[in-house]
């Protein structure tokens, strides 16, 4: 049901073209407000914290986003392109997004200090008399300039404090030709989370101005509705995201609460969802999984939220609508990719491959994990790491499970245990195979059982390959005739690992778990417990089982 409202039709295609070029001719510009307001009658404060060591690139003109780095020191690269960075379409498009939305202004004032305050005025400056009178290109798209208004006004307080008059009037105008620039662009937004920006942009404009409307209300919480689940989850399936589409509806409603209390309310539904499904992916470590290009994020900032938005629903054991299931057991926790992939969102990173794929921890520990996802949108590591391979599930071939995958999951719980039977049918076209997966944690929830099974065919043989990537916390050995793996955990503790059905062995991975403080990728060494078989014209079956030790 969300996936079909994600849908951008013809005319509503051509309609948005239509309209680009409308914004871009100077007629257009003169219907945008020439007077600067006097002052913004509300600002909210910044909700969130920032990052000091982003800060201290930006002062070094170090530009480091969506995993990218461009260096110019002597001026900011607001208008330098894919072909003089050298650098792919998507990873140009998704780094200028984020230099043009200047979320990086929360960072300097993080730092705080009159010189953050004034190499924020700076770049800040120079984007206006570079942009502020042309609107068009990717500055100007709709859900780019939405997130920059919400930053903006985030920042108001930071940057108004101390400044002079004519910073404070070119200020104080941009805000206001954004908010009336939003009210014609902001609905013919493309649908799903570009909407969404530009819409929450629309209402913090319009409240900063002391301006309100109901209607823009109304539309972003149809633009939410598009984006949030019945069950809690966001329609891309990536944890992450929801955690950051939470942050900005909690830092909007918490400053809505203190305006109109009324208005407030249309977002509570959305909190009681979303928070809930939040606390499903946290591991014992507080930390998000890693699924659908997800990242762990940051355990006290996660914990922040959640106590922030005020919602106190528990996670669910299945959430069917989102694709997952969860199985505690005592301080074992199971979580389990069940679903199929997601509807493709304009300016998306490859979809995750990552098929029945599960992770495991035990208390702090996160001991069995998938490998995660690049900062970058595009180039070798999105790809790479979006495949089947970087997952802890089954591959077959060289190839990859079809995106149109039927998945089927049926559980089974009794006396605190809890059985999983899992399939899917990625594999039925390009090799007619079936792939079904039983996963069972005991009660104690340091027992876990695996069979993996390939169905037959009569087609050519092909190789199937298990994979089960551990966390960089796990040091593991190869013991034994080969088919055992002892694990030590980050806290110390020992698991045993075995398996049959196939040839077992160690290999290197990498986590791309974490990013650093200024948000670059920060990958990470790792193994994997590798088994290996050739799947032909009877089923093949791998048995595994991971128990701890003492």
């Amino acid at each position: 049901m969300a996936a079909a409202s994600l849908r951008d039709t013809f005319g509503q295609k051509l309609l948005r073209r239509a309209s680009t070029a409308w914004y871009a001719t100077r007629l257009y510009a003169l219907t945008l407000p020439r007077q600067a307001p006097l002052e913004l009658p509300v600002l909210p404060d910044e909700a969130w914290p920032g990052a000091v060591a982003n800060a201290d690139r930006l002062f070094q003109g170090r530009f480091v986003f969506a995993g990218v780095e461009v260096v110019s020191p002597r001026s900011a690269p607001w208008s330098m392109t894919a072909a003089e960075l050298k650098l792919d379409a998507p990873s140009h498009a998704a780094w200028a997004a984020e230099l043009h939305g200047f979320r990086w202004l929360r960072d300097f004032a993080t730092q705080g200090g009159d010189m953050a305050r004034r190499m924020a005025r700076a770049l800040l400056t120079s984007w206006l008399e570079r942009h502020a009178q042309q609107i068009q290109g990717l500055p100007w798209r709709a859900d780019v300039a939405g997130r920059r208004l919400s930053h903006w006004i985030g920042a108001a307080h930071f940057l108004l404090d101390g400044a002079d008059e004519k910073f404070a009037h070119d200020f104080l105008l941009a805000i206001a030709r954004h908010t009336a620039h939003l009210n014609h662009a902001a609905k013919r937004t493309p649908p799903g989370l570009p909407r969404f920006a530009a819409m929450i942009g629309l209402v913090y404009g319009l409240e900063a101005l002391g301006q309100p409307e109901q209607a823009a209300m109304q539309a972003l919480c149809a633009a939410l509705e598009t984006q949030i689940l019945a069950d809690g989850g966001h329609v891309s399936r990536n944890p992450s995201q929801l955690y950051r589409l939470l942050r900005e509806i909690v830092a909007l409603w918490r400053f809505l609460l203190a305006l109109d209390p009324e208005r407030a309310a249309m977002l509570q539904v959305f909190l009681d969802r979303m928070a809930p499904m939040l606390r499903f992916f946290r591991h014992g470590d507080g930390g998000l999984a890693l699924f659908h290009g997800g990242q762990e994020e940051v355990p006290a900032q996660i914990e922040q939220l959640l106590d922030l938005s005020e919602a106190k629903g528990k996670p669910l054991n299945s959430a069917t609508l989102s694709g997952y299931e969860r199985a505690v057991a005592r301080r074992g926790l199971l979580l389990i990719d069940a679903g199929a992939a997601p509807p493709v969102q304009p300016d998306a990173p490859p979809p995750h491959r990552g098929l029945l794929s599960f992770e495991f921890s035990h208390g702090k520990d996160r001991l069995i994990v998938n490998c995660g996802a690049s900062r970058r949108i595009g180039g070798g590591w999105a790809e790479a790491l979006s495949g089947s391979a970087a997952h802890s599930t089954i591959t077959l071939g060289q190839g990859e499970p079809a995106l149109d995958a039927q998945v089927s999951v049926t559980r089974n719980e009794q006396d605190g245990a809890i059985l999983f039977d899992l399939e899917h049918d990625g594999w039925r076209r390009s090799h007619n195979r079936l792939y079904r997966r039983r996963l069972f944690l005991a009660a104690g929830g340091e027992d876990l059982r695996g069979e993996e099974t390939i169905t037959d065919s009569a087609g050519m043989p092909v190789e199937a390959v298990l994979r089960l990537h551990l966390h960089p916390g796990v040091h593991a050995s190869l013991i034994g005739s080969g088919d055992t793996v002892i694990l030590k955990s980050a806290s110390g503790q020992g698991w045993r690992w075995r398996g049959a059905g196939g040839v077992v062995r160690l290999e290197d991975s990498v986590y791309f778990g974490h990013t650093d403080n200024g948000g670059a990728d920060a990958p990470r060494r790792t193994q994997q417990i590798v088994m290996t078989g050739s799947a032909g014209e009877t089923p093949l079956v791998f048995k595994w089982a991971l128990t701890k030790i003492g």
